[in-house]
């Protein structure tokens, strides 16, 4: 698009480039504290044969895959996972699993593409944001206890 704009008797055009694939948009998430997770993540529009995903927070790597090999960040060890199968068929959605208060946060993940010209470098592609909130209120469990000391106390 050029747009001409009149500026002191002269023209200042302008030109603006705009990309034609849409930006990846924040999803919003909730679970409950204890609960499971599934943040959501494709790579359908990259092209690669080994796929290589990362899912960070702002301050950690959270979780990484490429084939068999796995790396779970401290504090998500055996709570994590993006299955090997399901990466093979470009889903890269994370697993949380007993989800805790402190895991709310924005997620972000990228796929590691290995770049066959210059050198061998590889390509950091960002997939999704994620920003997943937690709710730590467990109503239902104190609505039981509080029954079953009613109840205990009527038995006696």
């Amino acid at each position: 698009m050029i747009m001409f704009f009149p500026l002191y008797g002269s023209f200042l055009w302008f030109a603006a480039c705009v990309d034609p694939l849409p930006a990846p948009s924040q999803i919003f998430l909730s679970a409950r504290v204890g609960s499971s997770a599934v943040l959501p993540c494709d790579w359908r529009n990259v092209s690669t044969q080994s796929p290589h995903v990362v899912w960070q927070t702002i301050s950690e790597t959270v979780f990484e895959r490429r084939g068999g090999a796995l790396y779970q960040g401290e504090g998500y060890e055996g709570r994590v996972d993006v299955p090997e199968d399901h990466l093979l068929k470009r889903d890269c959605s994370l697993e949380l699993k007993n989800v805790r208060p402190e895991d709310a946060g924005v997620y972000e993940s990228f796929l590691l593409v290995r770049r066959m010209k210059r050198f061998l470098r590889t390509k950091r592609v960002f997939l999704q944001s994620v920003e997943l909130s937690v709710d730590g209120k467990t109503e239902i469990c104190r609505t039981e206890n509080v029954q079953a000391r009613f109840l205990k106390i009527m038995k006696v």
